[in-house]
């Protein structure tokens, strides 16, 4: 019988391992969103997984690879509730898509941490940018473009609004906005019509 077909306590070890994959993302969300990624040793990863080190290198070679696995799937669950809310709005109205992201975003100090401060510099800096261009190609994937728009204004508008989210995120983040999330949504709606007036 094939390693990962063993079965421990109704448990396959392929189920084990994804297991213990989970606990070490679910503790680098924790310690990358709180304290950041460079801040953050595997010794402090285990400790917070309650894993020992063969295991955390059982799933990752290294701290950077471990906070890609964070962030791809923190950015991964937001799209998946974002995708509704851009089809919801029709690419007119961007509230729906707009509250979730947000909702997602701030609700969670790690969430914002990780994508206002961490995604924007050292090893997820490309995975920050990343994401930008991903939201831009997804609110064109789901939302029609209006009649006889053009198409690389329209782009442009989107990169425009996707970096001022992301400064806006950021600025939430530390505290120089004195706004609820309701508010910031509110704001940003202004900002998207005036952008695409």
């Amino acid at each position: 019988m094939p390693e990962t077909a063993r079965v421990y306590g109704g448990v396959t070890a392929t189920e084990r391992r994804d297991e213990r994959r989970q606990k070490l993302i679910d503790a680098g969300l924790e310690l990358f969103g709180t304290r950041g990624v460079a801040a953050v040793g595997i010794v402090d990863i285990c400790a917070e997984a309650k894993l020992t080190k063969r295991y955390f290198y059982e799933n990752f070679a290294s701290i950077d690879e471990l906070a890609a696995a964070v962030f791809q799937q923190v950015t991964d669950r937001l799209v998946e509730q974002v995708i509704p809310g851009i089809i919801a709005g029709g690419g007119q109205d961007p509230r729906p898509a707009l509250t979730v992201y947000l909702r997602g975003a701030l609700s969670d100090p790690r969430v914002a941490r990780l994508l206002a401060v961490e995604g924007r510099t050292g090893a997820l800096a490309p995975y920050g940018d990343g994401f930008a261009t991903r939201a831009v190609e997804l609110w064109f994937e789901f939302s029609p473009a209006p009649e006889g728009s053009d198409d690389a204004a329209l782009r442009l508008r989107a990169y425009a609004f996707a970096g001022a989210l992301t400064q806006v995120g950021l600025a939430w983040h530390e505290g120089v906005l004195d706004l609820s999330v309701d508010q910031v949504i509110d704001e940003l709606v202004d900002v998207f019509h005036a952008l695409t007036a």
